[in-house]
């Protein structure tokens, strides 16, 4: 088995195992160690706080946005295309077909995948000039911050080299450009559970908190 083969097959699989039960993991330990620390939490939870707050800040339509439209826009919309372009991309898409699940759906339009692409890419750059630029926030982050912004963008930059062969044939990056962007798409899931990247999955939990805090004190979010 070369080294693509293996990329493309078993440590895929195992990257996909380590995401899902990674974050099923830190989902179910969250919820049981809430169960016996948060008891007043329990007890006032409602629903109907929980799910217009998720529904604010997931349209979005918070008080947060309102503070700093730009920054909030741009987040937002990185987070969108990073969740959409992998999923629905033509390529991918192919891979689940051929694959032993056999899943088939619509891809996005061609273009659409690639717009997005560079949109996380020109957005991460931002984010990386902005925490640099500003006192505050270059004194609050860690060296892990700028490595796992790395780590996001690598994965969409190498899938639009390798689509597009970018740096061409005949040279050690371009020939194994495909090689480079599984690996890269393969670090970003396994390490997804054991760093602050996992809230895009406690995001919900820590909102729902919030949610019903502030709703039990009548204030709105």
């Amino acid at each position: 088995m070369d080294v693509l083969a293996l990329a493309e097959g078993p440590l895929l699989w195992i990257s996909l195992g380590v995401f899902v039960v990674g974050l099923a993991t830190r989902a179910a330990l969250f919820l049981v160690d809430s169960r016996e620390k948060d008891k007043i939490f329990w007890q006032h939870f409602k629903w109907k706080w929980v799910l217009a707050t998720m529904a604010k800040w997931l349209v979005p339509a918070n008080r947060t946005v309102a503070k700093d439209p730009v920054f909030c826009l741009l987040a937002y919309s990185f987070h969108v295309c990073l969740i959409v372009a992998p999923i629905w991309c033509l390529p991918h898409i192919i891979y689940w077909e051929t694959s032993r699940l056999a899943w088939s759906f619509t891809a996005l339009p061609e273009g659409v995948a690639d717009w997005m692409t560079l949109a996380v890419l020109a957005i991460a750059v931002y984010l990386l000039i902005r925490r640099l630029a500003s006192p505050d926030l270059r004194y609050l982050s860690t060296t892990s911050d700028y490595v796992l912004l790395v780590i996001t963008a690598l994965p969409f930059l190498t899938g639009y080299l390798s689509v597009h062969q970018s740096l061409g044939t005949g040279n050690l990056l371009g020939d194994n450009m495909q090689l480079i962007h599984i690996l890269t798409g393969e670090l970003m899931l396994l390490v997804v559970p054991f760093t602050k990247l996992s809230h895009a999955v406690l995001f919900f939990f820590s909102r729902a908190a919030t949610a019903v805090e502030f709703g039990r004190r009548e204030y709105s979010i």
